[in-house]
């Protein structure tokens, strides 16, 4: 029992350096052939498929009709982000929440870019600076 408790201490502190605040880092192969790993919204649309993303600012809303589809806005623009329940766990999130997402670029030829998010994090309150034009 002792142990399993020392794993699971040993998980969370690993996990939850990832979400630190500091620079985060994509991990992986990085150098010829790799996308660059995408920081703003606006640069989603024009990503390559599979890019590697890192995205800070707030969920706005959930997508009526679009499955575990919302729309995620930082400082640069408005973007759909797919996030199924499992990666939300047990975090209640709300537009007042400021997020990091870790994900990829999810491209399809008849709609605009998304980013298939893999982990989430809650990292602030929204302020000012988070949203579009200020």
């Amino acid at each position: 029992m002792r142990v399993l408790a020392v794993l699971l201490a040993l998980t969370i502190g690993f996990a939850g350096g990832a979400f630190s605040g500091g620079t985060v880092w994509a991990s992986g192969f990085e150098g010829p052939g790799v996308a660059a790993t995408v920081t703003r919204a606006a640069d989603v649309l024009g990503a390559q498929d599979d890019a590697p993303c890192v995205l800070e600012g707030h969920i706005v809303e959930k997508l009526p009709r679009r499955k575990n589809r919302y729309l995620f806005e930082d400082h640069s623009g408005k973007i759909i982000v797919e996030i199924k329940n499992e990666v939300f766990g047990h975090l209640t999130v709300t537009p007042h929440d400021k997020v990091r997402l870790l994900g990829h670029i999810d491209w399809n030829r008849k709609r605009p870019n998304e980013v298939q998010v893999d982990a989430l994090a809650i990292i602030g309150t929204v302020d000012a600076h988070d949203s579009p034009g200020r």
